[in-house]
């Protein structure tokens, strides 16, 4: 996997699923890949964070994400598409899916993951 360079944000989007004082917030960056968004190979570098009690954990990160040809890489739609991966729960996949989660994600996927779904899709619309 490519190193996310922190110096070429594309865009930074803060989600709010729970009322004010009711549970953490969560913050999605993207990241341009070091060679470029041309070309077959480029794909969004990215990062999940969770941000409780004014403690933050990253929750997934990579550089693996490519969006619709018919999106910008910094698009609402791209933002959505990239969380409908990140918010999945057992059942919307193979189990598969899960297996290499850590417990942090795990423990995310098991207590989070659909409130902040819902908070994704109200506010972008379906990926």
């Amino acid at each position: 996997m490519a190193e996310i360079d922190k110096a070429d944000l594309l865009r930074e989007v803060r989600f709010h699923p729970y009322r004010l004082g009711c549970g953490p917030t969560f913050t999605l960056r993207l990241y341009a890949p070091p060679y470029g968004l041309c070309g077959d190979d480029a794909h969004l570098g990215y990062e999940l964070s969770q941000c409780e009690n004014g403690r933050t954990t990253v929750l997934f990160e990579g550089a693996d994400f490519r969006p619709s040809p018919l999106h910008g890489w910094d698009s609402d739609q791209a933002i959505s598409a990239l969380m409908g991966f990140l918010t999945l729960r057992k059942g919307d996949t193979d189990a598969e899916y899960f297996e290499a989660y850590t417990i942090t994600q795990a423990t995310f996927r098991d207590t989070h993951a659909e409130l902040l779904d819902v908070e994704v899709r109200a506010r972008f619309g379906d990926a």
